[in-house]
């Protein structure tokens, strides 16, 4: 894998280099509806979806889907009595899909595809591959890579 941006039908494909982030969380099974039943639950529990980052890690082979919220400090006291995670940080490859729901989210899978075939033997299993729902249309899709330099 070279550590350069490369073009994909889907968007660019590119290097980002995250920071572990404490993160409020649940766990759901990592199936396709009940992960689409969980969300809309996970994020009407929150006093506002202002400032949060939304992120939802896959954990390969474990059969585990994390839905996350970034932690912020309105969130010191933990009063919707959330799991506790760290989004693991370090690089990964990128791709953000934009486009109009709920056609967006049908591309993720694809997008996860073309991530995985880029990473080949760079591909991180350590840590989950995330979705990072960045607004209404928007959406990073991370394959952890080992490091480059």
């Amino acid at each position: 894998m070279s550590d350069d941006s490369t073009a994909h039908d889907l968007g660019r494909v590119d290097v980002a280099t995250l920071a572990d982030t404490p993160a409020l969380s649940r766990d759901v099974a990592l199936d396709i509806a009940a992960v689409q039943a969980a969300w809309p639950a996970f994020e009407g529990a929150f006093d506002s979806l202002q400032g949060r980052r939304m992120m939802g890690l896959a954990y390969g082979g474990t059969g585990i889907y994390r839905m996350s919220s970034a932690r912020l400090e309105r969130d010191a006291d933990n009063p919707l009595d959330l799991d506790e995670t760290v989004i693991p940080g370090g690089d990964y490859l990128r791709l953000r899909l934009r486009g109009a729901a709920p056609e967006v989210y049908g591309r993720i899978g694809d997008a996860f595809d073309a991530l995985f075939a880029r990473a080949g033997d760079d591909h991180d299993e350590s840590r989950p591959h995330i979705e990072h729902y960045r607004r209404e249309g928007e959406i990073d899709c991370l394959v952890p890579v080992r490091p480059l330099a």
